[in-house]
């Protein structure tokens, strides 16, 4: 088996605009077919095909059968692991109610299935209205404005006292802002100094203990050595100690060998536990490193993707108040407050960001 280089840029282009710019089966269908992209029997390729490439791992370098798989074939892999598990996610996600990835990526609102009124918590919608307005040289255009509706303040007067609904262009701009923010300290930030304050004492006081339980086994096995060695010399008749007594230490000490054993084991654990949170967060803000990298380059679509990944949820309050949950586990960016000013007003929206 061999990598067919020309096929795997179009399973390598159908991915990437699977994962980073939020295309769904049906639409990467149409998108093949624009580009004049088919199979070499020169069929178009349907959604159920790209639904099946999706899921199908060898791509990853293991191919499979039934339940049966091969081990990992570094040759035949096209598609790293991270992203075809992202893309797993997403095809699962799209199949659940309120997931955070969004549905529909095609609406020109940044916030999809992730944000909620502060006052009643229920899920803002999006919505349009409009009306005719005429332009100066008295031609007549129909001007189209959205918002993020709270719908349970619309169909339940009363009992939410927050807003009815919120301007999508003046909360995109203080979510784009934000996001803008924040990745640029992330991006201006050292990744290890990061993660090694993140974990740097926990690491520490791992190895401590297992340092200290290595040391404490290592003494006790000596001296159960030295007690086997007295025992020799009663056997010679040259102890000042009796067997029964020995034997008494013996056991003892035998059976503090296997406590300490224990702590050695769980200490052992415990720190390889930390490392491996170290290198998960390491893994972290690499992801959102690319993402700062690529936020203010890449296309609308593609930054609906990456705030869908970078914030969790977004509670609204009156007067455009937020709390923001992110996604992100760096000490650095768990408990920040950063006041956004809005264009061409002196309101100053209060923002709690939590992670």
């Amino acid at each position: 088996m061999a990598v067919d280089e020309d096929a795997a840029k179009i399973i390598q282009l159908i991915f990437h605009k699977y994962v980073n710019e939020g295309y769904g089966a049906q639409r990467l269908s149409r998108y093949l077919e624009e580009k004049k992209i088919r199979k070499p029997n020169g069929k178009n390729f349907p959604n159920t095909s790209i639904n099946r490439i999706i899921k199908n791992p060898i791509y990853t370098g293991v191919i499979r059968n039934g339940d049966a798989q091969s081990a990992f074939i570094p040759e035949l892999q096209i598609i790293d692991q991270e992203t075809f598990d992202r893309a797993q996610k997403i095809m699962s996600d799209r199949t659940t109610h309120h997931a955070e990835t969004p549905l529909n990526l095609k609406g020109q609102s940044l916030l999809v299935g992730n944000i909620f009124c502060g006052h009643c918590k229920n899920r803002l919608t999006l919505t349009t209205g409009g009306r005719n307005r005429v332009r100066k040289d008295g031609s007549i255009y129909h001007d189209v404005r959205a918002r993020y509706q709270c719908h349970y303040n619309v169909r339940h007067p009363g009992e939410c006292d927050g807003q009815s609904g919120y301007g999508v262009k003046k909360l995109d701009g203080i979510i784009d802002r934000i996001v803008r923010y924040q990745l640029s300290k992330i991006s201006a930030a050292s990744g290890e100094d990061i993660v090694a304050k993140q974990n740097r004492k926990a690491i520490e006081l791992a190895k401590a203990r297992h340092r200290l339980a290595t040391v404490q086994l290592a003494e006790k096995q000596r001296e159960l050595v030295d007690y086997q060695n007295e025992g020799i010399k009663v056997i010679r008749g040259q102890s000042k100690f009796d067997m029964e007594f020995l034997n008494e230490l013996v056991s003892k000490a035998k059976a503090e060998i296997t406590e300490l054993e224990a702590a050695v084991k769980a200490a052992r654990e415990e720190l390889d536990i930390h490392l491996a949170n170290a290198d998960v967060e390491r893994k972290e803000y690499e992801k959102i490193k690319t993402w700062a990298d690529l936020y203010d380059n890449c296309n609308f679509a593609a930054k609906k993707m990456i705030i869908s990944q970078f914030i969790k949820s977004v509670y609204v309050y009156r007067d455009y108040t937020l709390e923001i949950e992110f996604n992100v586990s760096f000490e650095e960016f768990r408990t920040m407050a950063t006041e956004c000013q809005d264009q061409g007003t002196s309101e100053q929206p209060l923002v709690y960001i939590t992670a």
